[in-house]
């Protein structure tokens, strides 16, 4: 959903946007109920000569400036549709999960010589793109995903009306875990932490939000048996999918992020935006956004007893945590921020365009 939230930002900023999307998708529904302009194309399978042949007919129709590819699997279609509608359009491609597998074979890097520019969402992501593809580490380059902050604002919610409806009226001390159900994500150290600090903190009450991913019920079954074998009696809490993200993070004092392996983490900007301390374990593109001892707190993966003292220092002082909450805001203003990000983008077209930089944009870096 990274791809229509910057869609409808380049789109305000009075550029022509289309969104290319499989029919029937939720991207395809909510770009639709957004009156975003989209050419749908049913793709079946990764080599669907078909659908880039219909995207060729509306290159051709449309002629646009820039194509911006959001998963390297698309350059399947992306790169043959561009040469069928003789198009010179510059590509770029957004990288937001990284590869185990090399694709320096001649198909590849076929493919990825038509790619002006590799925006990979963390440094780490940027360095697999070098070490297993064929693109130039020189065109390849940090940009990290972004949030609105004036939504995520801790002053844009009711503090008060949202604990009581997550269900928490009264002056507990409540840590949150975000996330989709589904291995890797860490629920399993989150409710180690729980029955740890429930001898010792009862005043702190654990939640998790969200819901499982399609394919996946079986492993929230599993989470949610675990946490009654280990007799916790309803903390955490579980308050299933909540589409009221920045009320949700307002009603927490102390995000908690453990999960195994993540190429960015979303939820861990939105949380800082909303003044939160985290506490997260210190991997993979973690380490572009949370700061050990300044806007949070960094813990091992796949340690429980880790969180759990990291958590309860948090809990005893309230004091590291507002102020590692407000420098938590203060980092996401300056560094994830969705008008940076959007000039940042702008500024990369405008580079493959071989044009100057758009009013304002040149002061933007990469990585912004």
């Amino acid at each position: 959903m990274q791809a229509l939230d910057v869609s409808m930002r380049l789109a305000a900023r009075g550029h022509r946007v289309t969104l290319a999307c499989v029919p029937g998708t939720r991207l395809a529904g909510a770009a639709a109920d957004v009156g975003l302009a989209r050419v749908e194309l049913d793709m079946r399978g990764y080599l669907d000569l078909g659908a880039a042949w219909r995207l060729a007919g509306w290159l051709r129709a449309h002629r646009p400036d820039v194509a911006h590819s959001q998963h390297s699997r698309d350059l399947a279609a992306v790169v043959p549709a561009l040469a069928m509608a003789g198009s010179r359009a510059p590509l770029l491609l957004s990288k937001r999960m990284g590869s185990y597998v090399a694709k320096k074979d001649p198909y590849h890097r076929m493919l990825y010589a038509r790619v002006a520019k590799v925006l990979a969402i963390s440094e780490v992501i940027r360095r697999n793109v070098i070490d297993t593809t064929p693109v130039p580490p020189a065109q390849v380059a940090p940009l990290h995903d972004a949030v609105d902050a004036g939504r995520f604002s801790p002053g844009a919610c009711d503090r008060v009306a949202a604990r009581r409806a997550l269900g928490y009226p009264g002056d507990e001390l409540v840590v949150g875990m975000l996330g989709r159900f589904s291995p890797g994500k860490g629920h399993e150290e989150f409710l180690d932490a729980a029955a740890r600090l429930a001898r010792t903190h009862p005043v702190v009450r654990f939640v998790v939000v969200g819901e499982a991913s399609h394919g996946e019920a079986g492993y929230e079954r599993e989470i949610r048996a675990r946490a009654e074998a280990l007799g916790l009696d309803g903390t955490p809490r579980f308050a299933g999918f909540r589409p009221d993200v920045p009320e949700v993070l307002r009603a927490l004092d102390i995000l908690a992020f453990p999960s195994h392996a993540e190429a960015f983490g979303v939820v861990l900007i939105e949380a800082m935006a909303m003044e939160l301390p985290v506490v997260s374990t210190n991997c993979d593109g973690v380490l572009d956004i949370v700061v050990d001892g300044e806007t949070g707190l960094y813990v091992p993966p796949r340690d429980g007893a880790a969180l759990a003292a990291a958590i309860a220092r948090l809990a005893a002082d309230p004091l590291m945590r507002a102020r590692m909450g407000r420098a938590g805001r203060q980092r996401v203003l300056e560094r994830f921020d969705d008008i940076h990000q959007t000039l940042a983008i702008e500024r990369f077209y405008d580079q493959a365009l071989g044009r100057e930089p758009a009013p304002g944009a040149e002061h933007v870096g990469a990585g912004t």
